[in-house]
């Protein structure tokens, strides 16, 4: 992993500094499968979408990656240069009452320039359809990272975090707040000699931050106290992330658990904000990781260390550890903690671009795991507020008296114009 103790500015042929050249972080020349006798013009894809030729002089489009219920993601060729890209085609018809989401994200991806985090290349917006040409990350998430690897210790753990904090120190640098900071979100770039590195993506939840925000997003595990107690936030909610993330990365599990008996444990631990580091689990874990970790997860946020004293810190400015043979451990409980398994295209695992349909998922039995419980009522609903600044689409588990409460809780205290409701109940 790029650490400290590298060159990562030789490395990925690009400084951290804001305002670099974009195409300097897009992926190394590769040899394509497709066609290169293929000629440029109007393209109809599998899918429909009349890819315009202004598209398709630059780029031979290739297969499709990904798709959801917004947007179709297909792997793309520069011509000139035979760079893999990602090439996402977003379906204007299906986003009509979230154009709001898309110019947000596009705007701060427009704004955004930095060795660990995935870069928007160019755009182009024709009336049906808006075509984003991004990087493309192919070795997984953080946690395939770490489940499929023969070697993972502390030191690595070290260098995944330097790599997450570098990104963090950047947005809040220019006041942007990630706000879903968490591993799906974080992926594996790859370099020519081996070495690896995190690139953050996933902005659908990023804003800028220019006074207090009040607006409750976030995935739960990784959510900070003060979002959930609705004081107000700001760009400290993303080390809170970054925190969990690390406590994860050295023993497998989360610090605050939920329980699928009671669905506002998960929250009433995260406000409580106590954090342990249980035996055997962290016997052979250094003292200064679990000092980080402290530091990061701390309630008040005035205390919480902030970016640059994350990266500033000894377990990270050292790179950790020496080895030690705790890694197998840790990919276990992060499998069975966290449902990993085997993507079934690894490709499109590994491409992160706008995401409409799941940048929000509070679940309030806090984890995967739960998503079986008996006797639960699953409620699925979108709410867009009036003032336009975000679109949730969210999953809860509740008891029926914690459903009404909720409901009560919704109708008092946001500016809903739109609440939709679908129910389904599981009572195996």
């Amino acid at each position: 992993w790029i650490n400290p103790g590298k060159q990562k500015e030789d490395l990925l042929g690009q400084s951290s500094q804001h305002g670099g050249s974009s195409t300097s972080l897009a992926s190394t020349k590769v040899c394509s499968s497709m066609d290169e006798n293929d000629g440029p013009g109007e393209e109809v894809s599998e899918e429909g979408f009349q890819i315009p030729a202004t598209i398709t002089e630059r780029y031979k489009v290739g297969r499709t990656i990904g798709d959801g219920n917004f947007a179709v993601v297909k792997e793309c060729v520069e011509r000139s240069t035979a760079r893999e890209y990602a090439l996402k085609i977003i379906k204007k018809s299906k986003c009509r009452g979230k154009e709001h989401m898309i110019q947000n994200e596009v705007s701060i991806l427009r704004r955004v320039k930095h060795p660990n985090i995935v870069l928007l290349i160019e755009e182009m917006d024709v009336p049906t359809e808006l075509y984003l040409v991004m990087e493309l990350v192919k070795g997984g998430d953080l946690f395939d990272a770490i489940t499929s690897t023969n070697k993972y210790t502390e030191r690595d753990a070290s260098g995944m975090l330097y790599n997450l904090a570098s990104a963090i120190k950047y947005l809040h640098s220019l006041n942007i707040v990630h706000r879903d900071i968490k591993p799906e979100n974080l992926l594996v770039y790859e370099h020519q000699d081996g070495s690896k590195s995190l690139k953050l993506g996933d902005f659908g939840l990023a804003t800028i931050v220019d006074g207090p925000l009040y607006t409750v997003c976030g995935t739960p595990t990784y959510v900070a106290p003060e979002i959930i107690a609705e004081t107000g936030y700001g760009l400290k909610v993303d080390i809170w992330a970054a925190g969990v993330i690390t406590y994860i990365l050295l023993c497998g599990f989360p610090p605050f658990r939920g329980s699928g008996d009671d669905q506002e444990v998960l929250f009433d631990q995260i406000l409580m904000g106590q954090v342990d580091f249980p035996s055997p689990y962290w016997d052979n874990v250094s003292d200064s990781a679990k000092e980080l970790i402290t530091m990061m997860l701390l309630v008040d946020v005035d205390q919480r260390f902030s970016a640059v004293q994350v990266l500033e810190h000894p377990w990270v400015k050292d790179d950790g550890l020496p080895e030690n043979e705790h890694q197998l451990s840790v990919a276990g409980k992060i499998k069975k903690h966290f449902n990993t398994g085997p993507k079934p295209n690894s490709t499109a695992a590994g491409v992160s671009v706008i995401a409409l349909d799941h940048g929000f998922t509070i679940k309030r039995s806090g984890s995967l795991d739960y998503y079986q419980q008996p006797g639960m009522y699953w409620i699925r609903y979108e709410m867009v507020q009036l003032n336009s600044q975000c679109f949730h689409g969210n999953v809860l588990a509740v008891s029926i008296n914690q459903f009404l409460q909720w409901i009560n809780m919704l109708l008092i205290c946001y500016p809903v114009h739109m609440l939709l409701y679908q129910f389904h109940f599981n009572l195996d």
